[in-house]
């Protein structure tokens, strides 16, 4: 997509950018290009807060690296010059370029929040793929999807953005289906062994989207992000003219748009079509919303047509729910069917509503474009390049379908001013035919054309800004990344489809199992396509029933021989697990018995055990008892004795006392005797008072001897005998001296 222009921003590389994608949605959901210029500048600075950034050269070069966004100087000057008028990024004192905290933190937490959305999604998806792909690398199925998203949003992108500026490159290899590019990311990862299981993968978290919240807004994300990336190269002026006002536009609506609308076609585009009419209504776009006379024609005819299948034929239930299973049937088979298998509705009852489309497509405010050109030539012409690029793509189209499209083509062409932006062009048709949408594109860029169509999700995500985000829509718009693309209500295909199950109604004895099974056959059905007669047709399913049913009895064979292989291995199976049972049963007997003897033995000890307890507890008490009564006896002696000792030291007391008093008494009395009577010896001797106390103490020793028995041998004997020895030579005295 790019360019060679210096003075314009070019595309570098998105698939580097992709890496980034998550991170871009914090940047800017939608917005100016200069404005996501800034958002850029700051995130990469937030993103390199260890780089210092001292000139725009610098930043330009991040930016290049970080997005794949190769955009000129002057421009990041120019933005970085506005950054710094709001204050929204610093060069304090001259030197490297800095972000306020607060911006740097607001920036931080987006992207975090972002990363940890993309987390858990990714976690919650692997955790389905591991329960249902057990064999498929999860990080592998994860890249594939990625793969898979960034061709996706390179595509919705770059369509996307060709809306406001024609002149963007929209190159052939931005134009291809999403099967194409499913296929294109799988191969990346998944040889062939694994490769349906990984397309199955991805299809169904795609198909499902819808049903998760988070993985909604993940696609949404990725998908604003991816066209906000594109839309910087849009000339400022043109996105701030396309911003500031809407201008009138006549949006002509494709058949397959408005059997969308009526509930009669099945597409990933139906739910975001009707989304899309409901906004325009809502909030009074500038929009009418017309369809051709051919495109009324064509509606008719082929309600008639396909209600003249319908009636053709008496429709069980059975194979009501067996078509809802085909491939390539058309949106008003598919819907009859689908109402038939869950109630029962005769085709009558289900056509009358559509007996009058034109008045359920005017309650809707959609009316009939009535003007027809006659341009024979020109759409002559215009319908054999159609028919050309059918062939090349190997494409089939019934010749009326080519001819519907290339009229209405033509008619809006002539109505579409030379305006540069498509969404100013006056007229656009919108259309979930994406090879008629990549046939106008191709062809409009050969001839040097403004492109006239457009596909529901592309438009409605350029209107977005202008539209309050709405959770019905979020989920409608991020399941048209889906799979399958559109198919032709009038392929081949779809017509032999649909002759095939008619076929079918007439037998009574087909098993929905089998009209299931052939109707869900692409094989088959490509073959059918190449039947020339009636005969050669019905033989060919005839053919295929036989063959369904010979291969159902031989499943049904192998099911039987599997059936009895499996009784046979559940009998061997209870054989060895009754025999396990009645081993257990002797085991259990056996460990009972001994169990029982154990506690026999048990009791028993536990009884001696007791007994010995009960015994030695008497003994205890016993010898408790003997202890109480030596206690006793010791308590009454001690009684005693405290007693005895009482009485004595009373007797004692008393003894002292009283030989005391005696032996005063006496030595009163020898002393009186001594000195008042005739005892002139003892009163004149020299050594009298000697003897005296000699005396003394033979009466107080021989008193107190005779008072205190146990004091007698002391008494009398080694102090008697001291006394008697000291009056002794007491008396002997020593040599006379005169």
């Amino acid at each position: 997509m790019a360019t060679s222009d210096p003075q314009k921003v070019q595309v570098r590389n998105f698939s580097v950018a992709f890496e980034q994608m998550c991170n871009f949605v914090a940047i800017i959901k939608t917005g100016d290009p200069n404005e996501t210029i800034q958002k850029l500048i700051l995130h990469c600075l937030t993103v390199l807060s260890d780089e210092r950034f001292h000139d725009v050269k610098q930043i330009k070069e991040a930016v290049d690296v970080i997005f794949g966004l190769q955009i000129p100087e002057h421009q990041i000057e120019l933005n970085v010059d506005i950054l710094e008028d709001k204050k929204l990024m610093l060069r304090p004192t001259e030197s490297n370029y800095v972000l306020p905290v607060e911006v740097r933190n607001d920036i931080q937490k987006l992207i975090n929040d972002a990363e940890a959305l993309e987390r858990r999604v990714k976690e919650q998806w692997i955790g389905e793929l591991s329960t249902d792909y057990p064999d498929l690398a999860t990080d592998d199925v994860w890249k594939a999807l990625k793969g898979y998203l960034a061709r996706a949003y390179r595509r919705h992108g770059i369509q996307t953005t060709a809306l406001l500026d024609p002149s963007i490159d929209t190159a052939p290899e931005y134009s291809e289906s999403l099967s194409f590019l499913l296929s294109d990311a799988i191969k990346d990862y998944f040889s062939k062994e694994h490769y349906q299981k990984a397309k199955k993968a991805i299809a169904g978290f795609l198909s499902v989207v819808g049903r998760y919240p988070e993985r909604t807004l993940y696609i949404n994300q990725l998908a604003d992000s991816a066209f906000n990336y594109f839309a910087v190269v849009v000339p400022p002026e043109l996105a701030q003219r396309f911003r500031e006002k809407l201008n009138p536009l006549i949006l002509f609506l494709d058949t397959n748009f408005l059997f969308g609308i009526l509930d009669l076609h099945v597409s990933q585009h139906v739910a975001v079509s009707n989304e899309l009419l409901a906004a325009i209504g809502k909030h009074k776009l500038p929009f009418k919303m017309r369809y051709h006379l051919a495109t009324e024609r064509e509606l008719l005819s082929t309600i008639d047509h396909y209600g003249s299948v319908l009636r053709s034929r008496q429709w069980s239930r059975s194979l009501s729910r067996a078509a809802t299973n085909a491939n390539a049937l058309s949106g008003i088979e598919m819907k009859y069917h689908q109402l038939n298998a869950e109630s029962g509705i005769d085709v009558a009852t289900f056509l009358k509503k559509y007996e009058h489309v034109d008045i359920l497509l005017k309650e809707k405010n959609i009316s009939v474009y009535r003007k027809d050109s006659e341009r024979l030539s020109e759409q002559s012409d215009l319908l054999h390049e159609y028919q050309a690029f059918l062939k090349a793509k190997k494409h089939e189209k019934a010749y009326d379908t080519i001819a519907h499209d290339t009229k209405v083509l033509d008619t809006v062409r002539q109505l579409r001013t030379t305006d540069t932006s498509s969404l100013d062009a006056g007229a656009l048709i919108l259309t979930c035919d994406y090879l008629f949408y990549r046939f106008d594109w191709e062809q409009s860029r050969q001839y040097n054309l403004k492109a006239s169509t457009v596909l529901p999700n592309m438009f409605w995500q350029v209107l977005r800004p202008y539209i309050p985000s709405d959770i019905d829509f979020e989920r409608s718009f991020a399941e048209t990344f889906a799979l399958p693309e559109f198919r032709t209500i009038s392929s081949a295909t779809a017509k032999a489809c649909s002759k095939m199950i008619s076929l079918m109604a007439t037998y009574k004895d087909l098993s929905e199992e089998t009209a299931t099974s052939l109707l869900s056959n692409d094989l088959l059905i490509d073959r059918l396509k190449e039947a020339h007669t009636d005969k050669e047709f019905q033989t060919l399913v005839e053919d295929a029933i036989v063959s369904e049913n010979a291969q159902l009895l031989e499943e049904r064979a192998s099911l039987q021989n599997e059936l009895e292989r499996t009784k046979a291995k559940r009998e061997e199976s209870e054989r060895e697990l009754e025999e396990e049972r009645k081993r257990h049963v002797l085991e259990k007997a056996k460990i009972e018995a001994d169990l029982k003897k154990k506690e026999s033995e048990a009791n028993l000890k536990g009884k001696k055990l007791a007994e010995e307890i009960e015994r030695g507890e008497q003994t205890r008490l016993e010898v408790a008892e003997q202890v109480r009564g030596k206690e006793a006896v010791e308590k009454t002696a001690e009684g005693e004795a405290a007693k005895r000792k009482n009485a004595e030291e009373r007797e004692h007391r008393y003894a002292v006392i009283a030989a005391s008093a005696v032996s005063l008494l006496l030595i009163a009395s020898f002393e009186a005797f001594v000195h008042l009577g005739p005892w002139n010896w003892l009163k004149n001797h020299s050594n009298s008072y000697g003897l005296q106390g000699a005396f003394n103490i033979l009466f107080a020793m021989g008193t107190f001897g005779a008072f205190r028995p146990r004091w007698r041998k002391f008494c009398w004997g080694i102090s008697g005998a001291f006394a008697v020895l000291l009056v002794i030579l007491t008396i002997l005295g020593g040599p006379n001296t005169k």
